[in-house]
C-alpha cells in the first residue's frame, strides 16, 4: 500500500501544471516561435502571464525550468522535440489584461489595482547577438527582431557555433530553393527560414548599420568536410550604392576568397537583371546563375545552382575556389554576421 501511494504521488507531481491561464501544455516540445521576448528567472506562473500582459503579440510560451527561462512566441502553428522545454498555449480570453486589446503588439500590459490597465513599450532585440547576450544558452531557431527603418522581422539565430550570437542571412541545404532571382527579389529576400533562403539586401544593410559586425561563412561537402572564413568587419551600403560591400580581418581553416583581390570587397551587387560587376562584357549572374557581389567573375558563388558535388559545369554550382576548385558544388553553406 505505501509503495503505491509514493508511485501514485511520483506521478501527480510530474503532470505538467497549468496556472489556470493554460488552454494546452506539453513537456517535452518547444514552439518554433518566431521568439519575440525571453525573460530571464522566472517560474512557470509567471511565465503565463507575461504572456498575458502581451495580449496582442503572445500565442503561447517555451519554458525551460532548467535556466527558469520564458520564451514568449508570436506563433504556435509549429512546435519542435526538445526535452529540456514545456511548451504552453495561453489562453488570451482569460486575459485579465483583456481591455488593452486594442493596443500595439510592441506593449507589456498590466492591470492596476484601480482597475485601469497600464502599458509600457516593450524593449526589442536588434539582433541575435541581443538575444544571445541576455541568455546565451537559448537554442538556435527563430527569434523576432526589429531593424532601423523597417521594424519587426524574423531572423534565424545560430546560437551555438563560434560562440553563438549570429543572424543567418543566408543559407543553402538542399537544393529546395531556386536562387537565381531578380534584383528586387534579392532586395527583399526569398526563400523559407526553417530551410533554403536570402534575408534580403535591404534588411542586410539596416541591419548592419546599427554597429560594428563580423561575418562568418561555414561550407560543408558531401564527404563531411568542413570549412570556414570569418572576417572582423563587414559592412553593406543602401540601394543606391547597389548594396556595395566591405570587408576586411581574415581568418579561417581555408584560404581567404571573399576579400582576396579576386574577392567581394568593395564591389555592388549584382542579379541576372541588374548588371553591376566589372566584367567589360556580359553579365556574371546570367553566367553563373546567381546573386552575388560578382567581380570578374568570381572565387567563390554561395548562391549558385545545387550541383551535388563534381560537375562539368565551371563555377554555376555552389564553389568555392580555393578548396574544391570551380568544378565542385558544395552541400551546404551558410553566411552570417554578429556584432562585436
Amino acid at each position: 500500500m505505501e509503495k503505491r501511494i509514493v508511485t501514485l504521488l511520483f506521478y501527480f507531481i510530474n503532470i505538467p501544471f497549468s496556472y489556470g491561464f493554460a488552454d494546452d501544455i506539453v513537456q517535452g516540445q518547444r514552439f518554433v516561435g518566431p521568439v519575440a521576448h525571453v525573460i530571464t528567472t522566472v517560474g512557470q506562473q509567471q511565465c503565463e502571464k507575461e504572456c498575458l500582459a502581451r495580449p496582442n503579440l503572445c500565442k503561447g510560451v517555451n519554458y525551460r525550468r532548467k535556466h527558469l527561462l520564458c520564451e514568449i512566441v508570436s506563433s504556435k502553428e509549429d512546435f519542435e522535440s526538445n526535452p529540456e522545454y514545456t511548451r504552453i498555449t495561453v489562453n488570451q480570453l482569460t486575459d485579465e489584461t483583456n481591455g488593452a486589446l486594442g493596443y500595439t503588439v510592441d506593449q507589456r500590459c498590466v492591470k492596476l489595482a484601480s482597475k485601469q490597465t497600464f502599458c509600457v513599450k516593450d524593449d526589442d532585440m536588434a539582433d541575435c547577438s541581443a538575444f544571445h547576450n541576455l541568455a546565451p544558452f537559448l537554442p538556435d531557431g527563430l527569434y523576432r527582431i526589429k531593424l532601423p527603418v523597417i521594424g519587426h522581422v524574423t531572423a534565424l539565430c545560430e546560437m551555438t557555433t563560434d560562440g553563438g550570437g549570429w543572424t543567418v542571412f543566408q543559407r543553402r541545404l538542399d537544393g529546395s530553393e531556386d536562387f537565381y532571382r531578380t534584383w528586387d527579389e534579392y532586395k527583399n529576400g526569398f526563400g523559407n527560414l526553417t530551410g533554403e533562403f536570402w534575408f534580403g539586401n535591404e534588411k542586410l544593410h539596416h541591419l548592419l548599420s546599427q554597429g560594428t559586425y563580423e561575418l562568418r561563412m561555414d561550407m560543408n561537402d558531401f564527404a563531411h568536410q568542413t570549412r570556414y572564413v570569418k572576417y572582423s568587419h563587414v559592412d553593406v551600403n543602401d540601394e543606391t550604392s547597389k548594396y556595395r560591400i566591405s570587408l576586411a580581418g581574415y581568418s579561417g581553416n581555408v584560404a581567404d576568397c571573399l576579400s582576396s583581390p579576386r574577392g567581394i570587397n568593395t564591389l555592388m551587387f549584382t542579379t541576372k537583371d541588374q548588371d553591376n560587376d566589372l566584367r567589360s562584357t556580359g553579365n556574371c549572374a546570367v553566367d553563373y546563375k546567381g546573386g552575388w557581389w560578382y567581380e570578374n567573375c568570381h572565387c567563390t558563388n554561395p548562391n549558385g545552382l545545387y550541383l551535388a558535388g563534381n560537375t562539368t559545369l565551371y563555377g554555376e554550382g555552389i564553389t568555392y575556389f580555393h578548396w574544391l576548385t570551380n568544378y565542385y558544388s558544395l552541400k551546404t553553406i551558410r553566411l552570417m554576421v554578429r556584432r562585436v
